[in-house]
């Protein structure tokens, strides 16, 4: 059961990054470290075997995550893009991978399957109670890809200008969004030179996230055949 509620809490990370749910995650464990991020930009778009690699830190904890698009898929008329994300930190204990199936679109939004492995073990497909559950947290439908270059800001705040940022990744010119919350200023800086997410780079009251590395030719880092995840039987009395 422990097992469950870990994947379970990563899943829910996951949906944070990959569907705008910075201000809706759960606090606490690994969700906790994502306080006061602001929304993130849609889908540009994302070339095969193409993504991102981020240096992030927040409230004393720093994680590496990776970003990549592997293909796409048609789930019952829309476009799902298979994408996946690699998380390694302190609390992961090596590279966490979680590999979905994300659909974006105007009418629907979310991760349809999703295989997660973790260091050292064998890579486990979520099962469709599990998925049912997941659902139950997913976003409302978010902007189409690239309606922010056209000048909307798409959940993002309030578009405050182009500016040149230099992260280690290198130089490239941005959006600059900004919204106001509770938790404070967030700002957002976005290239569509950037894939898949446009992300340059994030800052917040406490946590940062920079872009390390534009990946190319990427494959999976899922390794062995995927067995299926099961709940387990809740006990009878």
């Amino acid at each position: 059961m422990r097992f469950v509620r870990m994947i379970l809490r990563m899943s829910l990370v996951t949906l944070a990054v990959t569907g705008g749910l910075w201000a809706q995650r759960p606090h606490g464990g690994m969700g906790g470290m994502f306080g006061g991020m602001p929304a993130m930009p849609g889908l540009q778009n994302p070339t095969v075997g193409s993504g991102s690699e981020y240096e992030m830190t927040s409230k004393g904890k720093d994680m590496d995550m990776a970003i990549v698009a592997l293909g796409k898929e048609d789930v019952d008329g829309a476009t799902g893009y298979w994408m996946e994300m690699r998380m390694t930190s302190a609390d992961t204990g090596g590279e966490m991978v979680m590999k979905e199936l994300t659909v974006v679109s105007t009418t629907e939004a979310g991760i349809k399957r999703m295989i997660i492995q973790q260091p050292g073990k064998p890579p486990m497909e979520m099962s469709g109670m599990m998925m049912n559950m997941m659902q139950q947290h997913q976003p409302p439908p978010t902007t189409p890809a690239g309606a922010a270059s056209q000048g909307k800001g798409g959940g993002m705040g309030e578009l405050l200008g182009t500016e040149s940022v230099t992260v280690p990744a290198g130089t490239f010119t941005c959006q600059h969004y900004r919204t106001q919350g509770r938790n404070g200023t967030s700002d957002v800086w976005i290239s569509m030179q950037v894939t898949p997410y446009g992300l340059v780079k994030m800052t917040s009251a406490d946590a940062t996230m920079v872009l390390k590395k534009v990946l190319v030719n990427e494959t999976s880092h899922i390794k062995g055949e995927p067995q299926k995840m099961q709940m387990p039987e809740m006990p009878h009395y």
